[in-house]
């Protein structure tokens, strides 16, 4: 079974200060079958990591350039991350599409470069995806996350962790719908089988991200395809996060109940 992954995107809130107290508050208080993120600002990775220690909780990083060095004035180094002890980035997050102009071309070079540099690429994409109908079935193809995997070799796909983000969802106070995230996370995995095969396309993590909360974290996580959210706003405060994983115990042996 896929381990549970649950993430903290805290997109431009806490700083240092803020982020190294959270860190202290929670990091003794992590189960050991399950793996826990948190995604903060650049500035404040190394000091949360050096907090963090041995303990499962990952630090993640929300962004990074394709570029791993050179003239490029405020940009951020995926060598310089992996030196720091950050051993994933969030990559084509819907915000980054929307505020940045970042587009499935720099996705995918950035996707390639975080994978040279030893990081493990968190890709977030978009309900963006293609109906089809070979002999009686339907198929998904998602172009946006076809295009961002391009020169992905398979070997390497299997560390990749997806995120499914609907584009209504993402930064809204919308009630997320644990029946859509099972759809678009299963119509993801149905696309990446047919693309690199089925033990590999098993293999893959993929997250649901998007309105996640205390409220509807259990039902989400019990779906069989979907390994883990993404969360925003419901992951600021420490009550409430930890509150989440703790009910990601109850939704994971219901999953194994129905598998």
């Amino acid at each position: 079974m896929r381990k549970p992954f649950i993430i903290a995107n805290w997109k431009m809130n806490k700083n240092v200060h803020e982020s190294v107290a959270f860190v202290k508050a929670i990091k003794e208080k992590l189960p050991a079958n399950k793996e826990i993120g948190i995604a903060a600002q650049a500035v404040s990775l190394y000091n949360m990591k050096k907090v963090a220690g041995s303990s499962n909780l990952q630090i993640i990083a929300q962004n990074a350039s394709a570029e791993l060095e050179g003239p490029y004035t405020g940009e951020i180094s995926m060598r310089s991350l992996a030196d720091a002890g950050v051993t994933y980035v969030m990559l084509g997050h819907l915000e980054r599409r929307r505020l940045f102009n970042e587009n499935n071309d720099s996705i995918n070079q950035k996707v390639l470069a975080a994978l040279n540099a030893g990081i493990i690429p968190i890709i977030c994409t978009d309900e963006e995806m293609v109906q089809t109908e070979v002999n009686g079935q339907i198929h998904y193809v998602f172009r946006q996350l076809k295009s961002v995997l391009k020169g992905v070799p398979a070997n390497k796909l299997s560390q990749i962790v997806i995120s499914y983000e609907p584009s209504w969802a993402v930064g809204s106070k919308h009630q997320a719908n644990p029946d859509i995230a099972e759809e678009g996370c299963q119509a993801i995995r149905q696309s990446l089988v047919e693309m690199y095969g089925n033990k590999i396309g098993e293999q893959v993590r993929i997250l649901y991200g998007g309105s996640v909360n205390p409220e509807n974290i259990g039902q989400i996580m019990s779906k069989p395809n979907v390994d883990g959210a993404l969360i925003g706003r419901a992951s600021l405060e420490i009550e409430s996060f930890l509150q989440m994983i703790n009910y990601i115990e109850l939704a994971s042996k219901q999953k194994l109940q129905v598998i």
